[in-house]
């Protein structure tokens, strides 16, 4: 009975902590990348518009002390300017890491845009910056609070001008993606992180660009962003 128990809570522990992978839609433009050894931690719940792949699950149990009750809450139920800030070393992780030759990755934004962008590493770091404290929550499992360095996703949208019939947002990695409604967005506390704690990114945390937003689940964090995709 016990290891019945034990092999139960160990499946439900992999589907809602491990990256989220799905197939990116045909013709998407993909870089060059590299896989490294299978992740540790870094969950994300299970994502609505993905699944998760072998390549990508991680070894990871579930929080036995959460004194604060913050598993069990949505982001935006959380005050977060009063919790501890996690250190780089200890954020958590998952998901089979992407590496890129910076020189030549670039940021796609097409898609119901009127000004298609395809933007190098350079040009994002030009843009305007923001620092926020963010809370990203895996449900049940971990909660990481870390400052987030990064150009906010409203301005680049803008830039590439969306159109009137334009509804969702997509965003793509390397190897899954995931969708938030044009005004989840384009709201504030959504941006395009290159730093961490005031460090450059850990390519197992998302380098070169990761996905940061506030009152979003862990899940729509996309890490290793590729392309960003404007859709009805």
């Amino acid at each position: 009975m016990k290891r019945t128990l034990i092999l139960i809570l160990v499946a439900l522990t992999l589907v809602a902590c491990s990256t989220p992978v799905a197939p990116v839609s045909e013709g998407t433009p993909t870089l060059e990348s590299a896989s490294s050894s299978t992740p540790t931690s870094e969950g994300t719940a299970a994502d609505q518009d993905a699944t998760v792949s072998p390549s990508a699950t991680a070894e990871t149990e579930p929080m036995t002390q959460n004194p604060l009750g913050i598993l069990g809450k949505h982001p935006a139920e959380v005050d977060n300017s009063t919790l501890p800030v996690t250190p780089v070393e200890e954020l958590h992780r998952t998901g089979s890491v992407q590496e890129y030759d910076i020189e030549t990755y670039r940021l796609d934004v097409d898609g119901l845009v009127e000004n298609p962008l395809s933007l190098s590493y350079e040009d994002i770091l030009a843009r305007p910056q923001v620092t926020e404290l963010v809370l990203l929550i895996c449900p049940g499992f971990f909660w990481d609070n870390a400052e987030w360095t990064g150009t906010p996703l409203s301005l680049i949208l803008e830039e590439a001008g969306v159109l009137p019939e334009a509804a969702k947002v997509r965003f793509i990695s390397g190897s899954y993606s995931t969708t938030l409604s044009l005004e989840e967005a384009t709201a504030d506390g959504v941006f395009l992180a290159y730093e961490v704690n005031g460090e450059t990114l850990p390519v197992e945390h998302g380098y070169p660009l990761r996905l940061v937003a506030r009152h979003q689940y862990g899940s729509k964090w996309v890490k290793w962003l590729e392309r960003i995709e404007v859709i009805a």
